[in-house]
């Protein structure tokens, strides 16, 4: 799944518009292993209850792909320092990738997060992508929040975390709005002591083309 997720982000403009492609290649890694959908939700369900495990196993993977990453790199002369995935897509600087969320790190209920860098970008598209492991049904729907902030206007996206597992969501800024500052948030209606969530893989992308069509949620700067 984690090629595969590779995959994707690496075609990015093929894959963000042939949504039947993408599932057809998720499904095949299925397939290869000789799972069903259900089953791999089943185990993320288990993993849920064991993060401490998922995380050792989780570590483990991430260190084999990042140094096959590195010797392929080396192989094809490329720098590990570029933050490119594909021609027109950059991958955006976070203070941390890989967080894990106790009811004690939440402050008002909410995490924050932000860009570490200031944009100074025309339009195009902001994407958040994150894998989340940890949700169960005594945990109400988190609201996802994602938010442009240009000179004169914010651009706002706000969704729900449904299930666990791979959670994406976009917005495209209008051509002519000079974007200054991408940020968000993930707010818990409720929490309680033993509640403990996984957010994997957390990524912010800035795409020069937009991807969708202008259906954001346009707000005066606070």
């Amino acid at each position: 799944m984690y090629l595969a997720e590779a995959e994707i982000d690496n075609n990015y403009a093929a894959f963000s518009s042939d949504s039947v492609r993408k599932q057809e290649l998720l499904n095949s890694v299925l397939k290869k292993h000789k799972i069903t959908e259900a089953a791999l939700d089943t185990s993320l369900a288990w993993y849920s209850g064991h993060l401490e495990s998922y995380l050792k196993i989780n570590d483990a993977v991430g260190k084999r792909y990042v140094d096959a990453a590195e010797k392929l790199r080396l192989k094809e002369g490329i720098s590990s320092k570029q933050k490119s995935v594909s021609a027109d897509q950059l991958i955006l600087p976070v203070e941390k990738d890989n967080i894990l969320l106790k009811s004690s790190d939440l402050r008002n209920n909410a995490f924050s997060y932000k860009a570490d860098t200031v944009l100074n970008r025309y339009g195009g598209a902001y994407e958040l992508r994150f894998t989340v492991l940890g949700l169960s049904d005594s945990i109400r729907r988190p609201v996802v929040t994602l938010c442009v902030q240009c000179i004169d206007t914010a651009f706002v996206k706000r969704d729900t975390l449904s299930r666990n597992g791979l959670f994406t969501t976009s917005l495209d800024v209008r051509q002519g709005k000079r974007a200054k500052k991408l940020y968000g948030s993930i707010y818990f209606p409720e929490v309680n002591p033993e509640m403990t969530v996984l957010i994997r893989d957390f990524t912010l992308l800035y795409s020069f083309r937009s991807q969708n069509p202008p259906s954001m949620v346009v707000q005066p700067p606070k």
